[in-house]
């Protein structure tokens, strides 16, 4: 059995500015930049990560909350996270959707994996392949609101999330692991050369 988005969650468009984004030092709210989301699906939510702005026209549904998910509509790459932790009122752009679980019959993470699954990525494309004269590829609210997802046991849900957190921490690890290795390299040949 499976069932829509939108019955089993609110989906709530990021912040949109009509005009040129009021950043200043004394802001009233943060705005997280939406790169903070890393290639491997993790949200690195920092000082750099997030910006001061001045705004007056935020509704409170734009401000995000701990187990909602942040989705990447524009680009190539439609990301999905879970938010763990963020700084209270932050908020993102209209570039993001903010989904928020309702039905308690799903967990947040559950939902997560699966808008970053290779079903839903497949079902994004062809909706964007529906849109006409669209130059940045861009899911909308209504393309989410349609996409179906299965309703599991929550136990299998847990399972499915937990193996997906795994395999998200190996990957972070290994690209870690992998720019060490890159710099010692350097760092001994540029040893070396040093030499002659």
């Amino acid at each position: 059995m499976k069932s829509k988005l939108k019955d089993v969650s609110t989906i709530i468009l990021g912040h949109v500015f009509r005009e040129k984004i009021p950043f200043t030092n004394s802001g009233n709210l943060n705005l997280l930049n939406m790169e903070t989301i890393s290639i491997t699906g993790f949200l690195n939510v920092g000082l750099n990560n997030i910006k001061k702005i001045m705004i007056k026209d935020l509704k409170n549904d734009e401000i995000i909350r701990p187990e909602d998910i942040l989705f990447k509509a524009k680009g190539l790459v439609n990301n999905a996270v879970l938010v763990k932790k963020i700084p209270p009122n932050t908020t993102v752009t209209a570039s993001c959707h903010i989904i928020r679980v309702t039905d308690k019959n799903f967990l947040p993470e559950y939902v997560c994996t699966w808008l970053n699954s290779a079903t839903a990525k497949k079902y994004f494309s062809k909706c964007a392949c529906q849109a006409v004269g669209v130059t940045i590829s861009n899911v909308s609210k209504t393309t989410l609101e349609f996409l179906e997802i299965p309703r599991i046991p929550m136990k299998m849900q847990k399972l499915i999330s937990d193996i997906e957190e795994c395999a998200k921490q190996e990957k972070e690890l290994f690209i870690k692991i992998t720019d060490k290795k890159h710099s010692l390299y350097r760092a001994i040949i540029e040893k070396e050369l040093q030499k002659y």
